[in-house]
């Protein structure tokens, strides 16, 4: 299958939240209460404000099958999380709003120096294939050409993969948090 990474587009959104359910643990989709959760945990308010730093890899009927979406400034995202998904997940759950209210504000000691802040899932046929590889690319020389320092993410410790694949991309381990790894990355603009 011939890939190539490309903006996303407002039209893309469907797909990119297929893809994000469909990557997702099996206990983060298993009911339509959990499918939105996810959704709104995420995915949303990156595809909602964040268009400019998020990517879609697309196959040959130009349809996603992966994505990499950033917010370049975690504290204007936390206020967008905030301002509308927060609120909705409060809806559906206030226990799983709490949880996401702290895990947030855990990871906000790491945004003065890796202010970005990213997701990436890939469907399960396109990885391995250097996919990842080629968004992760794309979106670091975006946030270079736009200033940014750094970026960060959290993934499970129990997932080894995904702990491979950041370290390869010159993401460390900054903190454990509750089975979680939080990792940044530097960026050098000059590069």
């Amino acid at each position: 299958m011939q890939v190539h990474v490309r903006p996303m587009r407002e039209a893309d959104i469907p797909a990119v939240e297929q893809i994000c359910l469909a990557t997702a643990a099996p206990a983060l989709r298993k009911n339509a209460r959990e499918r939105k959760n996810t959704l709104l945990l995420y995915n949303r308010c990156y595809t909602r404000t964040e268009r400019d730093f998020c990517f879609v890899a697309a196959d040959e009927t130009d349809c996603a099958k992966g994505y990499i979406l950033c917010a370049p400034d975690y504290e204007r995202y936390l206020a967008a999380f905030s301002a509308k998904e927060q609120k909705q997940i409060r809806k559906l759950s206030p226990l799983r709003a709490l949880q996401s209210r702290g895990a947030l504000r855990l990871q906000a000691p790491f945004a003065k120096e890796f202010p970005a802040h990213l997701h990436i899932d890939l469907m399960p046929d396109i990885q391995g294939q250097g996919v990842g590889s080629l968004l992760m690319q794309t979106l670091k020389e975006k946030l270079m050409q736009s200033g940014v320092p750094g970026v960060f993410l959290c993934v499970s410790a129990g997932n080894p993969r995904a702990v491979s694949f950041y370290r390869k991309h010159g993401f460390l381990v900054l903190k454990d948090l509750r089975g979680g790894l939080c990792m940044g990355c530097k960026l050098n603009s000059e590069k």
